[in-house]
């Protein structure tokens, strides 16, 4: 009943839906002007596989791993963290199909959740892309929250979190 394309295909689809919103939302992070005081932006994914959402947030950062706010910055100038992507629905199940549907993700687990990161990594690539995210002068970096690992969205690969913060 259910297969590891279709589930991607879906998921695919259902991110499409949202596409022009984020691109919105990044095309005003992209427009900012951020405090000195402001090292690199980190947009953190948030997701709930059991309700198969994703939100994003957006965070300004200095190299000690520390959120810059507001306080103490330069007039006319960013700091602090923004809301990208509200809790968006990524994946629908009718009610009667979860168990089947559990006993396919369970199978599948690994494989499943590498391809959904890869999914919504290349998707928020391509809409930083969409937004004018080449002309970004920070270092910027798409991450899944309490993961090891961030998505360069400058040099689009994957560097470990410690190489962000030298």
């Amino acid at each position: 009943m259910f297969s590891i394309e279709n589930y991607i295909a879906s998921i695919q689809t259902n991110l499409e839906k949202s596409t022009s919103n984020l691109i919105k939302e990044l095309q005003k992070i992209v427009s900012y002007k951020f405090d000195d005081a402001v090292d690199l932006v980190d947009f953190s994914a948030f997701t709930d596989p059991t309700r198969f959402e994703l939100s994003i947030m957006m965070f300004s950062m200095d190299t000690d791993a520390n959120e810059v706010f507001g306080e103490d910055i330069t007039p006319n100038s960013f700091a602090g963290s923004v809301e990208v992507l509200a809790s968006t629905s990524y994946y629908h199940l009718l009610d009667n199909q979860h168990e089947s549907f559990w006993d396919f993700y369970e199978q599948n687990d690994e494989e499943l959740a590498s391809k959904e990161q890869q999914i919504f990594t290349e998707w928020f690539a391509d809409c930083w892309i969409k937004a004018g995210g080449k002309q970004f002068v920070l270092p910027v970096y798409f991450v899944f929250h309490d993961e090891a690992s961030s998505y360069d969205l400058q040099n689009a690969k994957f560097v470990e979190d410690e190489e962000k913060w030298v």
